[in-house]
């Protein structure tokens, strides 16, 4: 069984999905919640559970502003206190009768939650790169993928497999260019910038950013669960990053939250409407190659994966989700780096 860090937010389902006193199910890291939209509008998150005969209380109702069971009826208040046992003439209340409530917010158009349960989290959610900010516009969407969060993290932010998986889209292979990578790596994050490629040879790169030079692309996994991609160029007015916010739901389930925030030198509505198809199907041939490779890992476990030179990011990415199960007990920054390395590449 995968396992995850748990003190940390991650997104559960967006706010579209979460109707206002309809609970819903959804599974983080292996933990079954039910969710639902107050009356207030609060968002509230318990562990899918009626302490009375384990009955999913996502299968339930909203009555009077409670959550009901729907074997024996029991009712819980917006706290996860038991507030009523129907037939019960003398029930008092005790800790063992009410639930377990996980932290739960409302942001960028989804609800995440803080997997700790009954504490308040020390940490907002990832602040997102300039959304909602003056010039930039933002779009997303999400994807189920039955693989891991590590091999898909390592398959959004690999740059060596565009040239096959996403051939003639993102690069050509018979236009590489050698390129200089600079990683780093500290206890919550690792980037690698790529430096010294005039321009990408796929036909997305020509038609968003025609004219532009001297790409800068960087790459990066920031615990738990976030990888992101960033764009810039010769010309400032383009600025590009995508991030994807994985939430692992049990063994090879992965659910992908993609954010793409954009400035592009023309209007924005048209940089999206030209811009989400293209996005949406390079990310459906990165969906197709990882679900391969996740069928065949079942075959041949377990993983024995071989790491060379060019596997930048693989290595990074589980030295991190390694580390944050086992926190050093040496104090240190999370942001100071303490790995850093400088390669050349054909890409």
């Amino acid at each position: 069984m995968n396992n995850y860090p748990h003190q940390a937010w991650y997104i559960a389902c967006t706010s579209q999905e979460l109707k206002q006193n309809t609970p819903i199910q959804r599974t983080i890291n292996h933990i079954p919640l039910v969710i639902f939209r107050s009356q207030n509008h609060q968002i509230i998150a318990f562990l899918d559970k009626c302490p009375h005969r384990h009955i999913p209380l996502s299968s339930g109702y909203i009555h009077n502003q409670h959550l009901v069971c729907p074997y024996h009826g029991w009712e819980f208040d917006n706290h996860g206190i038991c507030q009523q046992q129907p037939g019960n003439i003398c029930y008092q209340n005790q800790p063992k009768h009410n639930l377990t409530k996980y932290p739960a917010i409302e942001l960028y158009h989804h609800i995440w939650i803080y997997l700790t349960p009954e504490i308040t989290p020390p940490t907002a959610p990832y602040q997102l790169p300039h959304i909602n900010q003056p010039g930039f516009s933002t779009f997303y969407w999400k994807m189920t993928s039955q693989a891991t969060l590590e091999n898909i993290a390592e398959n959004f932010l690999d740059a060596t497999h565009t040239h096959f998986v996403h051939r003639g889209l993102i690069r050509k292979p018979q236009k590489r260019q050698e390129v200089t990578v600079k990683i780093t790596r500290s206890q919550q994050f690792v980037e690698a910038i790529y430096l010294g490629e005039q321009q990408i040879s796929g036909l997305i790169y020509q038609i968003l950013a025609p004219g532009c030079h001297q790409v800068t692309s960087i790459g990066r996994f920031i615990l738990p669960s976030i990888a992101q991609l960033e764009y810039q160029t010769n010309r400032p007015d383009y600025r590009l990053f995508i991030s994807l916010i994985l939430t692992p739901i049990k063994d090879n389930l992965t659910q992908g939250y993609i954010f793409v925030t954009f400035r592009w030198g023309l209007p924005n509505w048209l940089g999206k409407l030209i811009a989400r198809p293209l996005f949406i199907l390079a990310a459906q041939q990165d969906q197709k190659i990882l679900n391969l490779q996740a069928s065949n890992m079942q075959q041949f476990p377990p993983q024995n994966f071989v790491i060379t030179e060019i596997d930048i990011i693989k290595p990074h990415i589980d030295y991190l989700l390694k580390s944050s199960l086992n926190p050093s007990p040496t104090p240190n920054h999370h942001l100071d780096i303490n790995w850093e390395k400088t390669i050349k590449i054909m890409l």
